[in-house]
């Protein structure tokens, strides 16, 4: 078995959604951080190309939280973690506020900033293209949603309801 250090490609949208949620959920579980949050609401695709002039779609997810105390270990937990996902991880500003950049294994891209704004860390992945049609996609996510259904990367979104008639 051959090691691979990018995501197969035969992977439909919803399983790249599926993958970069899971990802970020168990990044931030690698790091004594509390407060994390989908700062950007839902797993949202958008378009790329597959190559050839054909379009596809990717989805990306992220969590936010406050700060972590001790920045560069939480960055050398958080590139350990992925590297033992199999992915190639490098690091900007080891020595003060870093940054982990991260290409392959179970996504196609995904990042670490120890220093993002308001004085939060952030963790966000994209899933590798995909066919498919990212407007659509999405609106059929936001159709399911309306009808109830909790998608891979709803947990921290507020459900408002109705009220009673």
């Amino acid at each position: 078995m051959s090691e691979k250090t990018t995501p197969e490609t035969t992977i439909t949208a919803r399983e790249g959604r599926d993958r970069v949620v899971d990802f970020v959920i168990n990044t931030t579980k690698q790091l004594d951080v509390t407060g994390w949050w989908p700062r950007n609401g839902v797993a949202g695709a958008q378009e790329c190309s597959l190559g050839n002039g054909e379009e596809g779609a990717s989805y990306g997810y992220d969590h936010w939280a406050p700060q972590g105390t001790d920045h560069i270990e939480d960055a050398k937990r958080v590139a350990e973690y992925w590297k033992s996902l199999g992915m190639t991880v490098r690091t900007v500003n080891p020595t003060t506020h870093p940054t982990v950049f991260a290409e392959g294994g179970p996504v196609l891209r995904a990042e670490f900033d120890s220093d993002a704004s308001d004085k939060s860390y952030s963790i966000g992945a994209t899933a590798p293209c995909s066919s498919g049609d990212a407007v659509a996609l999405n609106d059929e996510d936001e159709a399911d949603r309306n009808q109830g259904k909790v998608l891979p990367g709803d947990e921290g979104i507020v459900v408002r309801e109705d009220p009673p008639q």
